[in-house]
């Protein structure tokens, strides 16, 4: 009744791709607290995502009681009641600037006009519910876990804003921090005060000095059994940042960086941890994480997410923010998501996506994403490849929430959200994208804990990407270091087909040696930052100035073909900050002669040049290529802000060179904007079965793509594009789009080029299951990727018009088919 068809994309074998279905609720649905209502309640909000729960060997509710604070104060009573998140908008309203005065309508408002009372009994039988109505109707073994959120917006807290507002503060460097002087947040490594209320875990008091890891971690060992939770999960950043929300933190205030010692500030993160798992043995704790990525927290934070790694205190790392419903920065969000998920310290990794908010007035399936999956599409476009060099997909799906700000369950919302996630699990990459990132997770660490003044090599490390995402760049494919060294030869060579983007921070004489050993067997490799290794330099064809680093105003010369934008774009120029931007300008051409060597950008100060990205490749490198993008931030020095402040527009961002280096290699990802502030679309490119899905997000419609791959102009089922010359043409994709490509053509005579789906009619010879057709190619060279089980049994045909049958097994070259001076119409069926 539950079985999903398809098989998951692991290689476990198992037919089911998820390991859990997680689904998020709030206490709001339940108006009434009679059993009956209560199963009704439970029944439904299981019914409506069952097919979801079906493509999962188990399932989880989180249950959003309050804000952690019915963890702080349970006394062991079942009898007492407690504060629950019953309202629409901002609780503890003083805590934030933009709420005025008590006639704003942002302040918390009861979300009926008579909630009920809930008392820790009731909130057990809803547990014990949730469990046995999950095993009798619906035949799953149900967890039911609950969060603590350090925040003060879900509800009103006596115990964190009255009783104890100590523990909102933290100390470092023998005084106490802060960015903004309203909002503040429960700090993990806080003491508490002496306290004479009874608590289950202190019935006689908190002693003088409590640490709150110790406190929590004892509360929670009594509070999770006897209520029947089998987890815990730490909200929005809690136990890892005291600034979850802003890109800034205790080490970099938006002005300088480095603030603060890695060592005394890690180590306080780490007490907490310590102590919490002292105290709370045996129990998982699972965590949503900032809103940021791996090298981001490293640099404003000092987060050691790696310390949490090795230790076990996590299973699964944080899953990506949701965050990019509300600001759209999806590349921060990608970003964040592929650092953290490059190593793991389990065996999988969640996924999760934000559908209704049971706080405030979003919903954001309906109020931000406007029904659109690109949020779905493109985190699933993710893969990370494994130490067998197979793809990894998430094995956990987690829906942020299932109901919404007034306590209902749309049943539009799983109808409309779940086929989504099933398609992308049905075609979830199986191999590398075009391009992978190679993520040094451990050497990131390892940087900040050798010298906290690499802080601003390793900011500018993610940021770099993010930027470049958001500009186009298709990274949908990550690898950790770890990993990589671990991968036998026989793995590596299933990167054969896609681009290694590395950054030059971490990279050393043996690391640079096997890259290169790479790109000389045919590899290809994007490198970005600053070059300073003499290994480095050599292969690049690179040398360091005489004089020193430049920094401050450039002008940039081009040699890419660039984006097509309407009216003049005006000079390029670039404002670069060496202090988050990896360091001063400082390398100039080795051999001005070098044949191999092709310039890409080089900017110029007063008249003296740095070489600011090329690409280069030998004849003896079998195809290889190795490129090089310098790099630079966008960013102003500004206040306390959630997300850098960009330069005026007049100022490049350099990121968008790495999608022009792709040219390089053969692939030219254009785009065409009306306007030159115009949003660029992101795209993807994933491998499935043998093809590639393109996928991406136009956040400002009128943008068009210009794509060309090295075998050509991609067609995609149910397009028709103009060819002609040989060049890249325009494609008028949706907002959201997400298109399969087989066929790759190059012709230089003009026609409008159509690919449609038709009938798998069978041939003499074969039953086919699927056919392409493609019509009006003019002597066109045309390229083919069937699946490779198809190509390898011989089940593939193509037909040319309405009958000849073309010969193509002597044009096999590998993955594809190869075929020559095709005019007229073909038929490529399996």
């Amino acid at each position: 009744m539950n079985e999903w068809k398809q098989t998951g994309s692991g290689g476990s074998g198992s037919t089911r791709p998820l390991k859990r279905a997680t689904l998020e609720m709030s206490l709001k649905p339940f108006k009434s607290l009679e059993q009956v209502a209560i199963e009704e309640v439970c029944t439904e909000a299981l019914r409506q995502w069952q097919p979801l729960i079906g493509m999962a060997e188990s399932a989880s509710m989180l249950l959003w009681v309050s804000d952690g604070s019915e963890i702080l104060t349970w006394n062991g009573q079942q009898e007492d009641e407690f504060e629950w998140a019953r309202y629409i908008g901002f609780a503890n309203e003083e805590m934030f600037s933009h709420v005025k005065d008590k006639s704003d309508p942002h302040i918390a408002r009861l979300y009926v006009d008579q909630p009920v009372r809930f008392t820790y009994g009731d909130l057990s039988r809803v547990v014990e519910t949730f469990k046995r109505i999950a095993a009798e109707k619906f035949h799953i073994r149900l967890e039911v876990g609950i969060p603590f959120d350090a925040g003060p917006e879900f509800a009103y807290s006596d115990f964190k804003y009255k009783d104890h507002p100590e523990i909102n503060r933290a100390e470092l460097g023998g005084s106490f921090v802060s960015l903004k002087a309203d909002y503040t947040v429960v700090c993990s490594w806080s003491k508490l005060k002496g306290d004479g209320a009874a608590y289950a875990a202190y019935p006689e008091g908190i002693p003088e000095g409590t640490q709150f890891g110790e406190f929590l971690g004892r509360q929670c060992a009594s509070f999770l059994p006897a209520l029947g939770f089998d987890y815990i999960w730490f909200s929005n950043g809690f136990a890892l940042s005291y600034f979850p929300w802003t890109y800034l933190g205790a080490n970099y205030n938006g002005e300088d960086l480095p603030l603060a010692d890695y060592k005394e500030l890690s180590s306080k993160v780490m007490s907490f941890w310590d102590l919490f798992k002292q105290a709370c043995p045996g129990v998982r704790t699972e965590v949503r994480g900032t809103n940021y990525g791996t090298g981001m927290d490293l640099a404003k934070d000092y987060i050691p997410l790696l310390d949490l790694y090795d230790k076990k205190y996590l299973e699964f790392p944080p899953p990506n923010s949701p965050w990019g419903a509300l600001n759209y920065d999806f590349g921060l969000e990608l970003t964040g998501y592929m650092s953290r998920i490059a190593e793991l310290p389990g065996d999988t990794y969640p996924y999760r996506f934000y559908v209704n908010d049971p706080w405030f007035w979003q919903n954001p399936w309906w109020d931000y994403y406007d029904h659109e999956p690109h949020d779905i599409y493109g985190p699933l476009a993710v893969g990370r490849i494994n130490v067998d060099g197979a793809i990894d997909m998430p094995g956990i799906v987690e829906i942020l929430t299932i109901d919404t700000e007034k306590g209902e369950l749309w049943g539009d919302g799983p109808a409309e959200v779940i086929p989504h996630i099933q398609k992308a699990f049905r075609e979830a990459p199986d191999e590398p994208g075009l391009v992978t990132w190679l993520y040094p997770f451990r050497e990131l660490h390892e940087a900040v804990c050798g010298d906290n003044e690499a802080s601003g090599r390793v900011f500018f490390h993610d940021w770099f990407i993010r930027c470049a995402i958001n500009h186009g760049f298709p990274l949908n494919t990550v690898l950790g270091t770890d990993t990589f060294r671990a991968m036998s030869d026989e793995a590596r060579r299933k990167l054969s087909d896609t681009i290694l983007c590395v950054s030059t921070l971490w990279l050393d004489d043996e690391s640079i040696a096997e890259l290169t050993e790479m790109v000389r067997g045919g590899g290809k490799v994007l490198l970005y930052g600053d070059v300073r290794q003499p290994a480095l330099l050599e292969v690049l064809n690179l040398q360091e100035a005489a004089c020193a680093g430049l920094e401050g105003d450039f002008a940039l010369q081009l040699t890419f073909a660039e984006d097509d934008v309407y009216g003049d774009p005006g000079e390029r120029k670039l404002r670069h900050r060496a202090d988050i931007g990896d360091g001063a300008l400082g390398v100039i051409l080795r051999r001005q002669d070098d044949a191999a060597t092709r310039v890409g950008a080089v900017a110029v100060q007063n008249g003296v040049e740095r070489v600011f990205a090329l690409s280069r490749s030998l004849p003896e490198w079998q195809g290889g290529r190795i490129g090089w993008v310098r790099g630079s931030l966008p960013f102003v020095k500004a206040g306390v802000t959630h997300l850098p402040v960009r330069q005026d527009h007049e100022w490049m961002d350099t990121s968008l060179l790495l999608r022009y280096m792709l040219q390089d290699f053969g692939i030219l990802l254009g785009q065409a904007k009306q306007d030159p502030d115009a949003q660029s679309a992101l795209t993807f490119v994933a491998r499935h079965r043998n093809g590639f899905v393109l996928t991406g997000c136009k956040q400002d419609s009128s943008v068009q793509l210009k794509l060309r791959f090295p075998e050509g102009v991609p067609l995609f089922p149910g397009q028709t594009i103009v060819l002609g010359e040989g060049q890249a043409e325009l494609y008028a994709l949706d907002r959201t789009f997400r298109e399969e490509c087989r066929i790759f053509v190059n012709q230089r005579e003009r026609s409008r080029v159509s690919c449609r789906e038709n009938q798998p009619t069978p041939s003499k010879m074969k039953s086919m299951v699927r056919t392409l057709s493609i019509s009006n190619l003019l002597n066109a060279d045309v390229t083919v990727y069937p699946p490779l089980e198809m190509l390898a049994s011989g089940a593939v045909e193509i037909k040319q018009g309405d009958g000849c049958l073309l010969e193509w097994r002597c044009a096999q070259e590998g993955n594809r088919l190869q075929l020559t001076g095709i005019t007229g119409t073909i038929h490529v069926s399996w």
